[in-house]
């Protein structure tokens, strides 16, 4: 378990990385590609895309890779959480989805690409160097889930494939579908 969950955060790392391959810093820090209808290019450009980060702006693929890089590191506290106190603690209630993604999208607009891509690297690397750390029974130590609205429970494994790689996923496909729909 320990070893393909290494792997598939390595893999999946390298994915989101080529998803945006071969495109000039220009296009990754100005053109929105996230929230809005990949079907409809001329979206793109009117600005008529609803904003994921409630914003009157679509993200860029900088700011989806900052945005990926933000609730890593909140999977990274839920992992060091479930071992420290026993269970991760609960996403509040009072900091709803939207207005976290806003905030952090704000906090990340100044960056530099550079310093995004490295941030999302190291946050990534750090996430795989703690599942290297962790045995097989620490990585299927059963937890609570600590996201708004979910109930049950997932071992500390599927939380990081749920919550970091099907995460990643998500926005690969997001990205990959801007770009075949620009670039064909």
């Amino acid at each position: 378990m320990k070893l393909e969950l290494v792997s598939t955060l390595a893999l999946n790392r390298d994915e989101l990385l080529r998803a945006f391959d071969g495109l000039s810093e220009k296009e990754i820090t100005t053109i929105p590609v996230v929230g809005c209808d990949a079907s409809s290019p001329s979206k793109l450009y009117s600005g008529s895309c609803r904003a994921p980060i409630g914003d009157d702006a679509s993200w860029t693929i900088k700011d989806t890779i900052g945005h990926i890089s933000y609730w890593e590191q909140v999977i990274h506290a839920h992992v060091r959480e479930s071992f420290a106190e026993g269970k991760p603690r609960r996403m509040s209630d009072k900091d709803p989805n939207d207005a976290i993604n806003a905030r952090e999208a704000k906090r990340r607009k100044n960056w530099k690409w550079a310093r995004v891509r490295a941030e999302f690297e190291n946050t990534r690397g750090a996430l795989i160097a703690r599942v290297e750390s962790l045995s097989e029974m620490d990585l299927s130590f059963v937890v609570p889930n600590p996201w708004w609205n979910q109930n049950g429970f997932y071992s500390v494994a599927q939380m990081i494939e749920d919550d970091a790689i099907g995460h990643c996923r998500e926005h690969i496909e997001q990205i990959r579908n801007w770009k075949l729909e620009i670039r064909g």
